[in-house]
């Protein structure tokens, strides 16, 4: 969906963009600019653009820009700003994707994400957040993860769980209308230490609450006593950055409590 939002630069002046990296398979360029970047950065930007589904193998072109001030990289796209008010939380999800191009491109330098025109003319600029480290730790996790949808509802699981438990879990998650027609909630599923249960489920801030934790609870409770009696299960509610907030912990006895 990011993807659909980047537009092709004007033909005209190329030279005021930098110099130009394309790529086989698709019309995704990356230009680099000024002291500090070079064509190898270039070249690992693209590839990673490539990996995280920016660059597309399609016909559209979609054409980005690297330069470096003041130790920090700042990362150019030409954005469509129509196609930018359809996306939920789209400086958000630029952000994410910013802190993952630090640690995965840039060998940690910050990475700050500026929304241009057709020009590279700047218009917005998303700072570098720090605070991202968990996210960009779980995204990459998750990339490893396979995934079960219902409408916009997905559960991601480890490798090592098996599918038909995941077929099980999802079927549960809508008899139980925690995966509905119209929601959108996404859980990850890996294993204990133990081979027990592990649930991590973000949730939006307005629901990071006294309230909403214990709704939380309540359904993790009766998802411990319908699915894994017996087994330890732990559920883990995460906050909009993936940091944990709190973790429910049922052993296998059945008892278990929140810290």
């Amino acid at each position: 969906m990011i993807a659909v939002m980047v537009f092709s630069v004007l033909s005209s002046c190329t030279d005021d963009y930098g110099k130009k990296v394309t790529f086989t398979g698709h019309k995704g360029e990356v230009f680099y600019k000024g002291e500090g970047v070079t064509e190898a950065d270039a070249k690992a930007t693209g590839k990673f653009l490539e990996e995280n589904e920016f660059f597309l193998k399609d016909d559209k072109e979609r054409s980005v820009q690297i330069s470096k001030k003041d130790n920090r990289i700042q990362f150019r796209m030409v954005v469509d700003e129509k196609g930018m008010a359809q996306i939920e939380d789209a400086d958000e999800k630029f952000a994410l994707l910013a802190a993952m191009m630090s640690r995965d491109v840039f060998h940690n330098m910050p990475v700050d994400l500026i929304y241009t025109d057709k020009t590279f003319a700047d218009k917005k600029t998303i700072a570098f957040d720090p605070s991202l480290g968990d996210a960009v730790k779980i995204s990459s996790e998750i990339k490893n993860m396979k995934k079960k949808s219902y409408m916009a509802n997905t559960l991601y699981y480890a490798p090592d769980v098996e599918e038909s438990a995941a077929d099980t879990i999802v079927n549960y998650f809508v008899r139980s209308d925690f995966f509905t027609s119209t929601g959108n909630n996404d859980m990850l599923l890996s294993k204990t230490a133990d081979n027990g249960a592990h649930f991590r489920f973000p949730v939006k801030a307005a629901f990071a609450n006294e309230a909403g934790l214990q709704k939380v609870e309540d359904f993790a409770k009766q998802l411990k006593t319908d699915m894994f009696d017996g087994i330890h299960m732990q559920f883990e509610v995460l906050d909009e950055n993936m940091k944990s907030i709190k973790t429910f912990n049922y052993e296998a006895g059945g008892s278990g409590g929140g810290h």
